[in-house]
């Protein structure tokens, strides 16, 4: 574990000196001896008491033989464990403020606020010797507590020669840098926030015993101290541990470990005690290829069902399937309604069924929430249009960016208090952002509120250039019935430019685009409507409107205007 440990100190922004090793005699060589391509594999379970809770970290860890040479080894590693915290249930002492019991002394740990790359999936390169010196690494799988770089953690030191017993033993000198941002592994001591340097000594003593020994393993017992004397005012770290490392003469690599450790921080007048548990073991190949077959087994299976779900989500209803639909969407069963508008959010039409379309849109305005809910969400796949509202509706909460619509505020655009608009602050520069109108003012100018979910967050005068109306589709909540009430709000427009008559919503035949307009003449087959959100009269062929809009013409046409002069 020397290591690994070191490793670990040193990406926390430590540094250190070298160490020894002795031995006495023992009558068998252990060193890795590996094969280009060889692979292996490791299932990870650590556990770390804290006061209060237990942090766990499992997972498995993968290493494959690159280069092989006589006095170095490389090996590509690949995995992570996943860290679990599970919290303590309280004991019969005596509880302390809002009643969870007496509070711990609190220190400072560096263990829980920098990344940790080795509780995420990563790679690393490691170059070894024979003897388990670790002589380059490319990248990180540190973990915390001090446990080290979990790459490394199953790679012992070991005898240049025979021996029964070793010892690692190391004098090292530990540098620690207050001033995180010039660390390029995160902060390591989080007692201070100058730029101090506290340079600290500390020894670390790792004895290996061989205790039993078989035909293709040899067990041996590992004991680990590591001692760092508290100086001044800064923090101390003792470690201790016990337990067995097993190698495999087999294959030449580490076969299992089973340690328990005891990390004691103190600062100050304080001391906290943390058992961590560190077990690992090698996984075979055979359990690996069920493992490989499984993980398949249920990729496929995930692949099968997501392939028949998307299938049916695009089939069109046939004739029976739209009848039960629309029998149940206006049954007045609640559950049914429900159950049924579940079934039609799940589809993914390429030309959704107009009827079943207007079913579900009309349920919109059902008192019981329940249902317009559901409806909401079965609309959103059943209507483009409907689709498209709520996205500018969200869109126009802010406080993102909007896309630019082009639609430009002149001096004679009508605009209205309380007007959704898309605007540019000065701050911001060329980005367009969700505002509402707030006051028109006498310069011209007009005062924006600028919007974050929804609310006002700021205001400022904004001239009419950096101003855009926003798309037709967007519901206005204030908006009035009519241009000429917007007018009185906007004193620029002439009284020529105001449309007569009442607005109404026209649409499309296929329903997917609609317009607040008000109707100015018609003529030859095309009709002229003057569009309520710019003032602007738009010739549209009257075949190209809806059956609604066709039939408002009509009667319109056939009407006798009593104010006529022959």
């Amino acid at each position: 574990m020397r290591t690994h440990l070191f490793v670990l100190l040193m990406l926390a922004g430590l540094s250190f000196g070298s160490g020894g090793l002795s031995a006495k005699v023992y009558g068998q060589s252990l060193q890795y001896d590996w094969q280009t391509g060889q692979k292996f594999s490791y299932r990870f379970d650590i556990s770390v008491e804290s006061v209060g809770s237990t942090t766990s970290y499992k997972g498995m860890t993968h290493y494959t033989v690159g280069a092989v040479g006589p006095d170095q080894l490389k090996v590509n590693y690949k995995g992570g464990l996943q860290e679990s915290t599970k919290r303590k249930s309280s004991s019969g002492r005596s509880r302390g403020f809002g009643g969870f019991g007496p509070m711990p002394p609190r220190i400072p740990s560096p263990f829980s606020r920098p990344t940790f790359a080795g509780k995420t999936q990563t790679t690393n390169k490691i170059t070894i010797s024979p003897q388990g010196s670790v002589i380059a690494m490319e990248g990180s799988s540190q973990l915390p507590y001090l446990l080290g770089n979990v790459s490394l953690i199953p790679f012992e030191p070991l005898p240049a020669s025979e021996r029964q017993e070793w010892v690692s033993d190391s004098g090292v000198a530990i540098t620690e840098k207050s001033d995180s941002s010039r660390n390029r592994f995160g902060p390591f001591s989080p007692f201070g926030n100058d730029d101090k340097e506290s340079v600290q000594s500390a020894s670390e003593v790792i004895r290996y015993r061989v205790r039993e020994k078989s035909n293709n393993q040899i067990k041996i017992t590992r004991t680990y101290a590591m001692k760092m004397p508290k100086s001044s005012d800064d923090a101390s770290f003792d470690m201790t541990g016990t337990g067995t490392w097993v190698y495999d003469t087999t294959e030449h690599i580490p076969h299992s470990l089973d340690m328990d450790y005891k990390l004691i921080i103190t600062k100050g007048g304080t001391t906290t005690t943390v058992p961590i548990s560190v077990k690992y073991t090698r996984v075979s190949p055979e359990e690996l290829a069920n493992i490989a077959a499984e993980a398949k087994r249920k990729a496929d299976e995930k692949a099968q069902a997501a392939a028949l779900a998307k299938a049916a989500a695009e089939a069109p209803l046939t004739a029976d399937e739209k009848n039960m639909a629309l029998s149940a969407l206006v049954s007045g069963d609640t559950k049914g309604v429900v159950a049924k508008l579940g079934e039609l959010a799940k589809k993914k039409l390429a030309d959704p069924d107009p009827e079943v379309a207007a079913v579900i849109e009309s349920l919109l305005a059902s008192e019981d929430k329940g249902i317009a809910k559901a409806a909401s969400s079965a609309l959103m796949n059943w209507s483009a249009s409907y689709r498209l509202k709520k996205s500018l509706a969200k869109a126009y909460q802010g406080p993102g960016v909007i896309k630019s619509t082009g639609r430009v505020v002149e001096s004679i655009t009508p605009l209205y208090v309380g007007q959704l608009v898309q605007a540019q602050q000065p701050r911001y520069g060329s980005f367009w952002r969700a505002a509402k109108v707030e006051e028109l003012m006498p310069d011209g100018k007009v005062k924006l509120g600028f919007l974050t979910w929804g609310k006002v967050r700021s205001s400022s005068a904004v001239d009419r250039r950096n101003i855009q109306l926003a798309p037709d589709e967007l519901d206005q909540p204030a908006k009035p019935k009519s241009v000429s009430i917007a007018a009185k709000s906007n004193a620029l427009p002439s009284a020529a430019s105001k449309p007569a008559g009442e607005a109404r919503t026209w649409s499309d035949a296929t329903g997917r685009f609609k317009v607040e307009a008000v109707f100015v003449s018609l003529k030859d087959g095309t009709v002229s409507i003057r569009r309520m959100s710019d003032n602007r009269v738009i010739p549209i062929p009257i075949a190209k409107l809806s059956q609604a809009d066709q039939t408002y013409l009509q009667q319109l046409e056939a009407a006798e205007n009593p104010f006529a002069i022959p």
